[in-house]
């Protein structure tokens, strides 16, 4: 079943992970609600705006793989991996205390059991 789902699964997810390229036209606003920082430097911003169009481009690639079996591999391992490690440098970090922060974690580590759930169940 699990492996019937997984173009499913992939659109879903890669429409709310492309979600982050909000962040290409607010920077600022990203930064103060996912970082705390309510004046971030221009250098905070750029850093902020390249972290968002990675992230978007991650959530491309699911939604381009829920098309086209032949990559849907390689494209969760990548996505499944960049999750985590967010996730782990969250926990590690004071961000944890940051609800908004900790939700959007969640949903990523959640997202990543379910790619690796999939991938084992090949």
């Amino acid at each position: 079943m699990m492996l019937r789902m997984t173009g499913t699964l992939l659109l879903i997810t890669g429409i709310l992970t492309a979600g982050a390229g909000i962040g290409l036209l607010f920077p600022r606003q990203i930064v103060a609600s996912f970082l705390g920082d309510q004046a971030p430097t221009s250098t905070t911003q750029l850093l902020a705006r390249h972290w968002c169009l990675l992230v978007a481009l991650v959530g491309g690639l699911l939604i381009y793989a829920a098309f086209h079996a032949e990559i849907r591999v390689p494209v969760m391992i990548v996505a499944a991996t960049e999750k985590l490690v967010l996730g782990g440098l969250v926990i590690a970090s004071p961000l944890r205390a940051r609800p908004l922060t900790l939700a959007v974690v969640g949903a990523d580590g959640v997202m990543a059991i379910l790619y690796v759930a999939t991938l084992l169940s090949r």
